[in-house]
C-alpha cells in the first residue's frame, strides 16, 4: 500500500481525534453564534443580503430568512458530532460563498458591513469597511471546515456512537494497523 493510501486509511490517533473535536466544537459555536445573532432580525438580514447586490431581488428575502436557520443547523450538527463530514463540506461551501461575496463587494467598491455576526448593510460615508479582517476570518474558518471534512472523527460525537459495532470485543477503530 502506498504511503498516501496508508495515511488516509490509517486509524485516527488520539491527538488527531482531540484536534478534530476541538475544531468541530469551535466551528459549531461560530455557526451557532452567527445564526442566533441574526435570527431575530430578519429585516436586518434582508438589508445585509441586498447590500451585496449579487442576488436577484426575488431571492433576497428567501436567502435572508433561510441563512440563519442553516447556520444554526450546521452549528447544532457540529456540536452534536452528527454527520460531521457532510456538515463540514457544507460549511466549506458556505465559507467559500461568503469569501466570494465579500471579495466581490470589495472589488466593486461597495461600502458595506457583511452582516456575518449582526445585521449588515450599506455603511455610512465615514464608516470604514472591514473586508480584510472578514476575508482572513472566513478563510481561517474555511480551513477549519476543510480539515474537518478530511478528518471528521473526534470524541464526543454522535457519529461515533452510530458507527460503533454492537459487539466490540474484537477491538475498536482506534487500534494501530499491524505491519
Amino acid at each position: 500500500m502506498n504511503t498516501l493510501a496508508y495515511r488516509l486509511s490509517a486509524p485516527t490517533q488520539p491527538a488527531s481525534r482531540a484536534v478534530s473535536t476541538a475544531l468541530r466544537l469551535v466551528l459549531g459555536a461560530v455557526w451557532l453564534a452567527a445564526g442566533l445573532l441574526k435570527i431575530n432580525d430578519p429585516e436586518g438580514m434582508v438589508r445585509s443580503i441586498r447590500a451585496f447586490r449579487i442576488l436577484p431581488e426575488a431571492l433576497v428575502q428567501p436567502v435572508a430568512y433561510g441563512v440563519p436557520f442553516l447556520e444554526i443547523a450546521l452549528g447544532v450538527l457540529l456540536v452534536a458530532g452528527l454527520a460531521v463530514r457532510v456538515t463540514a463540506l457544507v460549511s466549506t461551501l458556505m465559507f467559500a460563498l461568503y469569501i466570494a461575496a465579500i471579495a466581490s463587494a470589495a472589488a466593486r467598491g461597495l461600502r458595506i458591513d457583511c452582516g456575518c455576526f449582526s445585521s449588515g448593510g450599506d455603511l455610512s460615508a465615514g464608516a470604514s469597511t472591514h473586508y480584510t479582517s472578514e476575508l482572513i476570518r472566513d478563510s481561517l474558518l474555511l480551513a477549519v471546515a476543510a480539515v474537518l471534512a478530511w478528518r471528521p472523527v473526534g470524541y464526543l460525537a454522535v457519529d461515533r456512537l452510530l458507527d460503533r459495532p454492537v459487539d466490540d470485543r474484537f477491538g475498536s477503530d482506534d487500534d494501530d494497523l499491524e505491519d
